[in-house]
């Protein structure tokens, strides 16, 4: 019962801040929507409005008008620009192993729908914060005595199968950033992942924090970069294992148009508690990306495939099929305006 109302609580908290603040501020009119999307945010977007911005006449006030799909697409591809997004992640992942190998089993299909509101605030004149929770919501084949958050046996295995879903763990990471502008940007702070799984089998049983840190290069034609993520439980479930994980994402994407790209952004994860042989889970693909428009909304849609070419032997990830739906947030004011 502890778990669902936390569970509930921060679900709310996002969900409110994510929407409903937002909303507060937002406008459509005409049609259009109101992005919140200034010449001085799409600095973060673009390094030639650097250029341009500075040879404007700082009195003048030039004609509000809305941003263009090229503005657009190109904000959402600075993870560090002014823009409220709604990112909408569905994973679906085809496990096998030693264990389905012994019992006789088919592929397991583990299904994850990520959604994350990445809330971006001005904190100082030169700092600003990148707020993201990712809120899992699980769908898994689970297996008696085998946790597929550690990818590692608990005891005596069994050969019931049954089908776990509900909320998972959720993770909670702040880029702290300087006024950096492209091509280069910087971002780096504390992620935390919160003990809020609904069932065992769907989340870790520990409450764990570590460091987090993204990098990237965005340029004409090619974008470049990483987001890294490692935990350390601290508490949580005495029987349950520790956390000692890592998440690595690199990312590479290759412009087709000023709103469409082609690339990949697997998630390499690293289990420290595992043995070595079974440490790593290593995705290789390809996806597509574009920006399209449903009615006033800006919306990022994609795809993406991996083959796993590294996964813990008993049991693990072999395929995995990703969605993208990620809709422009209209942000509130204040969030631009430093808050200190």
């Amino acid at each position: 019962m502890k778990k669902i109302i936390i569970s509930v609580a921060a679900c709310g908290f996002y969900g409110a801040a994510a929407c409903c603040l937002a909303s507060g501020s937002s406008n459509i009119q005409g049609g259009a929507l109101d992005l919140g999307l200034s010449p001085d945010s799409l600095l973060f977007a673009n390094a030639s409005n650097v250029v341009d911005s500075s040879a404007e006449d700082k009195d003048s006030q030039p004609e509000k008008k809305e941003p263009t799909q090229a503005e657009i697409a190109e904000a959402i591809n600075n993870p560090l620009s002014h823009l409220w997004l709604l990112w909408v992640q569905n994973d679906t992942s085809w496990w096998s192993g030693d264990i389905t190998d012994a019992f006789g089993e088919d592929d397991k299909v583990m299904n994850t729908t990520l959604i994350q509101p990445i809330m971006p605030m001005q904190l100082t004149e030169d700092w600003k914060a990148i707020i993201r929770p990712v809120i899992p919501i699980n769908s898994f084949d689970t297996i008696d005595g085998f946790d597929v958050s550690e990818t590692e046996t608990e005891g005596p295995l069994g050969i019931n199968f049954e089908r776990e879903t509900g909320l998972g763990d959720i993770v909670l990471w702040t880029a702290f950033s300087n006024n950096y502008t492209p091509p280069n940007v910087f971002g780096f702070g504390p992620t935390i992942m919160m003990d809020t799984a609904t069932d065992d089998a769907l989340g870790t049983g520990k409450w764990s924090a570590g460091p987090m840190a993204l990098a990237f290069h965005i340029g004409e034609k090619w974008i470049y970069g990483v987001v890294a993520q490692h935990w350390w439980s601290f508490a949580g479930d005495s029987e349950r294992d520790d956390v000692n994980l890592s998440d690595i994402q690199p990312v590479l994407r290759y412009r087709l148009t000023p709103e469409t790209n082609i690339g990949l952004a697997p998630n390499i994860r690293a289990n420290w508690e595992n043995d070595s042989d079974d440490r790593w889970s290593i995705p290789i693909g390809l996806g597509f990306d574009t920006l399209v428009k449903l009615g006033p909304l800006p919306v990022k849609i994609g795809v993406e495939a991996y083959h796993y070419v590294e996964q813990p032997d008993p049991f693990g990830p072999e395929w995995q099929l990703r969605f993208l739906f990620v809709p422009v947030v209209p942000s509130p004011g204040w969030s631009k305006t430093p808050l200190f």
